[in-house]
Formats: C-alpha cells, structure tokens, sequence
C-alpha cells in the first residue's frame, strides 16, 4: 500500500479524519515504542580480556541491579557459573578457553533472574585468536614410550577415572582471591607444548613445569577439597584438588603426598615434596589447571588473579 508523503497531502488540501486517523495507525505499526525494549537491557556484559587466546583464562563481569537472585554464563552450549563480585549489583565468573579451541568468534551469554521472577539475557562475542604453541623433541627410554599391554590397560584405566573426575561439578565455590604459585620456581617447559617423542607426535604439554630443586615444599594454589592422592602411571606421586564450579588443580611428579582425599585445604596448604616420579627425567613440580573441562595456562590464571588478592 502506497502512503503519500506529507507534502502531497498539503498541496491536496486537508486530509479527510478518516485518512488523518488511517495514516496514524499505519504509522504506529511502522514506528512501535522503543521504551520497553530498552527497558529489557538490564544487564551490561564485559569480558576481561576483551581478546583472548587458546588456552587462556578470561573473567566474565556484569553488571546490573543487585536485586537478582541468579546468574551464570553461557559459551559453547555450556553453562558456568557466575557470582556476586565486591561491588553491589556487579557479578563474576572465570571462563577457560580450551588450548584445542577453533579461533573465531564467539558468543557468550548471561542469563539472570529478578525477584519477580523475570528472566533478563544479554550478551557479547569474544574473540579467540590463535596461540603461538611451540613444538619440543624429545629422546626418552623406550621403556617408558613403547608400553607394553599391561601397562597399556593401567594408562587406560587412569585416564577414565581423571575424565570422571573432572566431569563432576561441586556447587560450592571453594577458592576465593588470587591464585598463588604452588612452588616459588619460573617455568622451564611452557603450556601447550606441542611435544614430539622419540620421533612419534605426543599430546601437547597442557600444563607447565615449574623449576623447584628436590623436596621442595608444594602448596596449594587457592583453597579446596583434595579429590585424588595417588601414583599414576605418567604423572607419578600426584594431588589433584577441587576448587568448586569445575575448576580444578593438578600437581604431578611429587617425591612424596602430605595430603589426605577428603582433605578441605586453605591456600599455601601444603600438599607434598617436589620429585621426579612417573615419567619425569629431573625433579620439578608439573602444574595443571582445568576449568569446566577446558585445558588452560595456569600462569594466564596467576596474573588474571593477581588483583582478586584479599
């Protein structure tokens, strides 16, 4: 349907009431209030860093009225879990980019609810570029790459029940403030190592190897329940804890345990003594970190932590 400009209906004469009140409908129809729409965008997203790489760890902040009685992320189909941040109406969440993630675009959503019960969503799309992940050849025993079948079946067993572990979500959110380094030493094989064993392609490196001379005491990154003591075929004398909201720490190749499963820890708790155990050729603590199932930096952590220090 054509409607005539306003200028043409002036040079016409006047408008008869019908059409003046016909032109208004169609206008309303073509020109809805914009008020309520806007009212909607309750929520405002923002994601620390706002470009971020694989294998990198970013915080998902939002903001909007403190009268909202849950919150949690969305990224990938997957949900995690958001919290109050230290100022009022503000809330949290940490988010891991796995080192194997695809670099693109993605879409992260916050869904929130209100006390009336309203569910208000918002958004925003982070960008994850690509790591620059180095490769390294090694030349071990061929004892220790070429396993026979029962070893084989002992490997495949541990892997099962790691990936059971790390399936399981605690509610409860057990660290708080900054993440500490379990051992005083620098890095001497970084994360996401791409590692080449005697000439065969290993999986990458998807922690770090912290620098600690033998017996050095290991301590607890950020507070949480101890969920495996135990020797492992790879990772030797090893302590895996449960920071709660699927994050959680892994510290391998230890001499010795000073930890008990079930134990709930503090931060700087100490869990054992730096080794050489399992398939290790120098004593050094190897670090990991998981969060929600994504294999992530845990030096990225440190420093994206560092100003939660309380």
């Amino acid at each position: 349907m054509l409607i005539e400009p306003c200028g043409q209906l002036e040079r016409r004469g006047r408008a008869h009431p019908v059409r003046r009140y016909f032109l208004f409908f169609i206008t309303v129809l073509l020109f809805p209030a914009v008020g309520p729409a806007y009212a909607e965008k309750i929520l405002r997203v923002e994601a620390v860093p706002g470009v971020v790489k694989q294998g990198d760890v970013c915080f998902i902040r939002a903001s909007g009225p403190a009268s909202l009685t849950s919150i949690h992320g969305e990224f990938q189909g997957e949900r995690f879990p958001m919290a109050f941040g230290a100022q009022k109406g503000t809330y949290e969440g940490l988010l891991g980019i796995d080192l194997n993630i695809r670099p693109a675009a993605y879409e992260i959503k916050v869904v929130a609810t209100d006390g009336e019960g309203k569910v208000h969503r918002s958004g925003l799309l982070l960008k994850v570029k690509k790591a620059d992940f180095k490769t390294q050849r090694l030349s071990l025993p061929s004892a220790m790459v070429d396993l026979d079948a029962e070893t084989l079946e002992r490997v495949d067993r541990e892997e099962r029940r790691l990936k059971a572990l790390f399936q399981g979500f605690r509610e409860e959110r057990l660290w708080s403030g900054a993440f500490v380094r379990p051992v005083p030493g620098e890095a001497t094989t970084v994360f996401g190592l791409r590692r080449i064993i005697n000439g065969q392609p290993r999986s990458p490196h998807t922690g770090v190897d912290l620098r600690a001379e033998k017996e050095t005491p290991v301590l607890a990154c950020n507070g949480g329940v101890v969920v495996l003591v135990d020797p492992l075929f790879f990772s030797g004398k090893s302590v895996i804890l449960d920071h709660g909201w699927g994050l959680y720490s892994m510290y391998f190749h230890l001499s010795e345990t000073l930890a008990g499963e079930g134990d709930r820890v503090r931060t700087g708790a100490m869990l054992g003594r730096v080794g050489s155990t399992g398939r290790s050729t120098r004593p050094h603590l190897h670090w990991a970190i998981r969060i929600n199932g994504a294999r992530v930096d845990p030096l990225c952590l440190l420093r994206l932590t560092e100003h939660l220090r309380e």
